[in-house]
């Protein structure tokens, strides 16, 4: 799935690409990935310029007058230009071709937006301009965390009033607009509180420390993933420092993995010891 650096960094390729360029084609191979909430379907895009491309959550939304196409590529949605000439693949789930402005409708494509999806998990809706209500959760999304509004007071008064396990608050995309499995992992790893821990046993300086982990980690992330440039299909990873890792960059000690709400959590026994009483005591289970 998609993060929020890896969202910001499609966003901006897409939007290098195609921006004020107008649909002039459309192809539907997996209708099961779309949704309407107009009368009519893609074809209502023909003629109309991409006019921004913007991030809503865990969405890209293409803009175009007078409708959105709002894309959440949930677990193994990607997006692809390519010319239209190449080889179709077989994820591929919809494609939009476009042309500069002045193209008419009919004209072949100069460029192909794809949107492929092995699982057929994503969903692209359709709807009128910031219609939001017509797509389920839209209207519950969380505080940007690399927006202004995203202070250490107020995520204090957040997680004060949470009565979870801290990763689980993390995930809460209707708290947090967002994290995700890797980089809540990275963030625990960084204000060193382990993955199992109640939002309620966490002090004031604790949720501080959170808070600046959650910025440093994303903001240098987003940086990452732009300066790598890799394409858009490319989820960049290798940086992380103890998702699917083994050893702990910090200490040495093996890394370990969790399930919490039946998601992999991996964490560092020692960098972040359990708070739990009678949790498994992973520290003396060797290095």
């Amino acid at each position: 799935m998609p993060e929020l650096p890896d969202l910001l960094h499609i966003q901006n390729k897409l939007g290098e690409a195609l921006l004020s360029w107008h649909v002039v084609s459309e192809r539907v191979r997996e209708p099961v990935v779309l949704r309407f909430a107009v009368r009519g379907n893609l074809s209502l895009l023909l003629g109309r310029p991409l006019q921004a491309i913007l991030r809503k959550s865990h969405f890209l939304v293409f803009r175009f007058e007078g409708l959105d196409l709002a894309v959440n590529p949930m677990l193994a949605g990607r997006f692809r230009v390519c010319e239209p000439e190449a080889k179709n693949e077989a994820a591929l789930a919809f494609a939009l071709g476009f042309a500069p402005a002045g193209g008419a409708e009919g004209k072949p494509p100069d460029r192909e937006l794809r949107y492929l999806d092995d699982k057929k998990m994503g969903k692209a809706y359709l709807i009128a301009n910031e219609d939001w209500k017509a797509i389920p959760g839209m209207q519950t999304g969380g505080i940007d965390i690399l927006g202004p509004e995203f202070t250490r007071e107020r995520f204090v008064s957040l997680l004060k009033h949470r009565r979870d396990q801290v990763r689980v608050f993390l995930l809460d995309k209707k708290a947090l607009d967002s994290l995700g499995n890797a980089y809540a992992d990275e963030v625990l790893f960084e204000a060193g509180i382990h993955p199992k821990t109640f939002c309620r046993s966490l002090s004031h300086d604790d949720g501080v420390r959170l808070h600046d982990a959650i910025v440093k980690v994303m903001t240098e992330a987003v940086a990452e993933v732009a300066a790598r440039g890799e394409p858009t299909e490319v989820k960049v990873r290798d940086f992380l420092k103890v998702r699917r890792k083994e050893i702990c960059p910090r200490c040495g000690a093996t890394l370990r993995k969790a399930g919490v709400k039946g998601m992999d959590a991996y964490f560092c026994p020692h960098c972040q010891p359990a708070r739990r009483p009678g949790f498994v005591d992973w520290t003396k289970t060797g290095r």
